[in-house]
């Protein structure tokens, strides 16, 4: 990999960052509506809308829950170890993600293991360059990588736009033109030709709208599933680096951590007045998002093993502290294990014509000795 060395251009960005905003956040001026690509969303990982209220909440309050994580719990549904949000939160709060890209990298360096692809893609990428010029932050590191990784974010976005041309034969004559002109605006704004940056979301949101008047569902389904393979922070390293180029050290730095954090996901939807939680890891609990969980299973071929190991934990850990008298704490921890266990059953069944073939699966996987499944359960799935 060559990596262009610090020079005047490198400085210059540095400095005008800092001009912009003292705390390492680029602002972005809104020149005219078109403007609207430059809207910043920093963080998608809020859970100030999220209730956890009801019964289980009565008997399962959030610090019990918070125990769990003790037992180095996997996520449930991609079976990666997960980090309390907690800790995520105290390491930029420590204050050391803001010193020298050094002691940022090396910070990052213990929780490699629990890193998503991408961001663990990132960590090989600036722990050489981190040696290389320690006494620069996580920020510029960052900065000095863009110069290299914007071509191939480009190249990738063009691909997208290119072929998302090609399909405008196929949409009625007087869609046509429209397409053509989303596509040419957002090519504008990648090549740098309007007054903020390209933001998927936004160009995500027009696509939508605009498919909404498309007659032909063949051809509204190619459209939909093309815009969404425009690289995006989550699956690209090219589009994590040059959309966290702008953020401050604190951002960037807890961001290679967040999706591997630990959050409590509602079993059946809180929309749908579920109460029942879980532990997964913040990737899959967005990924999923309000979606039936038998939706989320469909979509991972391992999430029953992974959530069999999960609860296996928990019973392994309930059974060990029977063993050493400690009963009342160890029926709690089965009731629990067995909650979680059910309601994913439940909702197997209740979706189950979503499902192919998983009920059957389902009812070999999740049974436990300590906790069998009971008989209305079993007579709902089979």
């Amino acid at each position: 990999m060559r990596i262009i060395a610090v020079n005047n251009n490198y400085k210059n960005r540095l400095g005008q960052l800092a001009a912009a905003n003292p705390k390492g956040r680029k602002s972005m001026k809104m020149v005219d509506d078109s403007a609207k690509y430059g809207e910043i969303d920093y963080y998608p990982y809020s859970m100030n809308s999220v209730q956890f209220t009801g019964k289980f909440a009565d008997t399962y309050p959030k610090y019990w829950l918070k125990n769990l994580l003790k037992l180095n719990l996997p996520c449930p549904c991609c079976g990666k170890q997960m980090i309390p949000l907690d800790e995520v939160k105290a390491l930029p709060a420590a204050g050391l993600f803001s010193a020298s890209c050094l002691t940022a990298v090396n910070t990052l360096e213990q929780f490699e293991d629990y890193m998503k692809p991408v961001e663990y893609s990132i960590m090989q990428i600036i722990k050489p360059l981190a040696q290389k010029y320690p006494g620069i932050d996580l920020q510029e590191l960052i900065i000095l990588l863009s110069f290299e990784y914007e071509s191939s974010l480009v190249a990738a976005q063009l691909t997208i736009l290119n072929r998302l041309k090609t399909l405008a034969p196929e949409v009625e004559e007087e869609n046509r033109q429209e397409l053509l002109d989303i596509t040419k605006t957002a090519k504008e704004f990648i090549l740098k030709k309007r007054s903020t940056k390209f933001k998927r979301k936004i160009f995500l949101g027009d696509i939508e709208e605009y498919t909404a008047k498309i007659e032909n569902k063949e051809t509204r389904e190619k459209i939909l599933t093309l815009a969404e393979k425009m690289p995006t922070s989550e699956d690209s390293v090219s589009a994590f680096i040059m959309k966290y180029k702008d953020r401050s050290p604190e951002e960037i730095g807890e961001r290679l951590l967040m999706y591997s954090a630990a959050t409590l996901e509602h079993i059946t939807p809180d929309s749908e007045n579920g109460e029942v939680t879980i532990w997964e890891c913040q990737r899959c609990n967005n990924t999923r998002s309000n979606a039936p969980v038998i939706r989320q299973i469909n979509e991972n071929p391992n999430m029953l093993d992974n959530l069999r190991n999960h609860i296996q934990i928990i019973v392994d850990r309930a059974v060990f502290i029977k063993n050493h008298g400690g009963t009342q704490q160890s029926q709690k921890l089965l009731d629990y294990a067995k909650a979680i266990r059910d309601e994913y059953l439940t909702n197997i069944k209740k979706y189950k014509n979503i499902a192919v073939k998983i009920e059957d699966e389902a009812l070999k996987k999740l049974q436990f000795e300590e906790i069998p499944i009971s008989g209305e359960i079993k007579e709902e799935i089979e």
